[in-house]
């Protein structure tokens, strides 16, 4: 919550298997969702959003089955 707000925050991601973690270790505290869309990556994207996820229950993850560009 910021100033009584509830805040959240969509980042796209294709193949961002090296970038993901870091983008969602460093979102700031008062960020109350982080909802990551993944556009069919073919690298690990996908389960290193998922490892984030374990024990964390502001980010989510939307997995597209197609490469929508």
């Amino acid at each position: 919550m910021y100033k009584d707000k509830s805040i959240c925050v969509v980042i796209p991601a294709y193949n961002e298997e090296t970038q993901i973690g870091k983008v969602i270790e460093t979102m700031p505290d008062y960020v109350d969702r982080i909802v990551i869309v993944d556009d069919d990556s073919s690298d690990e994207t996908v389960q290193v959003v998922k490892r984030y996820q374990q024990g964390n229950d502001r980010t989510v993850l939307i997995k597209h089955e197609n490469n929508e560009g």
